[in-house]
């Protein structure tokens, strides 16, 4: 019966079309499978020669390496799909691995845009909190810039600003000899195989990333192969002979000089975000980061995005627009910033009510407005109870506001001491006499 499962779990792992190639059932995986599923109790090996066997491959074979402590780590990509939000994609793995200690750092992104790599070297070191010595690549195009005679190699210069940021040393593995830098090949694979397999489904990226970082975590309670030591004891050595982080973090981004148009929204990437609408047709500076956008205005920030993967989408923040519809509150019925914006049910109740009173629209956008002084969920909140109240005005909602934050920050009592604590206080009773001589005075002179 044994055999029959793992060659179902074979069968299926490693001929099912359904599932992406490259997370596909491994050996390692079927008998992971196998122990949590099944109650297994026999060895891992047993599984890999049968498994083994099915395949009819031989084993590879590699010559043993041994790293000093705190001297090298390996990155590489991978790539992987996942159900975000229940549409498959395609995501971008980052893995880098130190070799002395095997301790691992793994986080997908979007894309490999070299905003990623450089975000995910600082994420990483900030996770190891050390920097290894020398860190060893494939010839990727975001920190190599052209390939020299031998192992030299003229570097990207944002690339160069890493290691200059961070001090340590670039190796760079000959054309295609990815299996010199095996260590985080593996790790890749593991990823994929064990990590990512069965296809997650999440929610966000930053879900994702959470869990990838707990089984970061988890992985140090692993035995650095032909020891006795665990991962996490072993990083403990590895981090001794490592750089210190600086002081301050590399600030991953590009800039660029761009330029808002008459419908406040700036272009990029074939994608359009939009901006304040007093900097409408202004001379800007976008930030461009492996997550999100900035712009500025000369040195003040006036926006910020969640940066966009797909094509000819339109990246609008409503309130960029509030200024502008206060003004001609006519157009809120058709404002497109409004219409993607997704607010809460409350919100369309009232535009609706709002809408049959000559100034509704102008009281609308005032609503909107109260954003910019209190949390959107009290905004919520207060909305629905003048609604129960049947009181659909502004200055109604403002006030309810104004009262929730009162109660919400309640001053504690005034407690007072004991008799013997509080000083005795004595006031000098007035003369009032003084009152008759100043009338006395008075009446003379008028």
């Amino acid at each position: 019966m044994l055999w029959g499962i793992i060659r179902t779990l074979f069968w299926n792992g490693f001929v099912n079309e359904s599932a992406p190639p490259k997370q596909r059932h491994t050996a390692k995986r079927i008998y992971d499978r196998l122990v949590e599923e099944y109650g297994f109790a026999g060895g891992e090996s047993t599984v890999r020669a049968y498994v083994r066997k099915l395949r009819n491959t031989k084993p590879d074979a590699f010559v043993p390496l041994e790293f000093s402590p705190g001297e090298f780590a390996q990155f590489d990509w991978g790539e992987a799909y996942v159900l975000l939000q229940g549409k498959q994609i395609k995501v971008q793995i980052f893995c880098m691995r130190c070799t002395f200690s095997r301790r691992i750092f793994v986080k997908v992104f979007h894309h490999q845009q070299q905003e990623a790599p450089l975000q995910g070297h600082v994420d990483a070191f900030e996770f190891f909190e050390a920097v290894p010595r020398t860190v060893t690549y494939d010839n990727l195009k975001t920190a190599v810039k052209k390939v020299l005679e031998g192992k030299n190699r003229e570097e990207q210069d944002r690339f160069i600003q890493l290691r200059m940021h961070y001090l340590f040393n670039s190796h760079f593995c000959d054309l295609a000899k990815g299996n010199q830098k095996g260590q985080v090949e593996n790790l890749v694979k593991i990823v994929r195989k064990q990590y990512l397999t069965p296809v997650p489904s999440v929610s966000s990226l930053e879900e994702l990333n959470q869990m990838l970082l707990d089984k970061c975590i988890a992985y140090e309670k692993t035995l650095v192969p032909r020891t006795s030591r665990t991962v996490g004891d072993a990083y403990k050595e590895d981090k001794a002979s490592m750089l210190p982080l600086p002081t301050r973090p590399l600030a991953c981004c590009r800039e660029r000089y761009v330029k808002s148009n008459s419908l406040s929204m700036v272009a990029f990437e074939k994608n359009f975000y939009s901006v304040p609408v007093r900097y409408a047709s202004s001379e800007l500076t976008g930030k461009i980061f492996a997550e999100h956008v900035e712009f500025y205005y000369k040195d003040e920030l006036i926006a910020t995005h969640r940066r966009c993967v797909e094509r000819n989408q339109e990246i609008l923040n409503y309130d960029h627009y509030l200024d502008l519809l206060l003004q001609r509150p006519g157009a809120v019925l058709y404002a497109r910033p409004l219409k993607q914006a997704d607010l809460p049910p409350i919100y369309t109740q009232f535009q609706d009510k709002l809408r049959l009173h000559s100034q509704g629209m102008k009281e609308f956008v005032r609503i909107l407005l109260l954003h910019r002084e209190f949390e959107p969920a009290l905004v919520e909140k207060a909305l629905k109870e003048a609604w129960d109240k049947g009181m659909i005005q502004y200055d109604a909602i403002r006030q309810l506001l104004f009262s929730q934050s009162v109660s919400d920050h309640r001053q504690p009592p005034i407690t007072f001491g004991t008799e013997s604590t509080v000083p005795k206080i004595q006031v000098k009773t007035p003369d009032l006499k003084q009152y008759n001589k100043l009338y006395q005075k008075w009446s003379v002179l008028h």
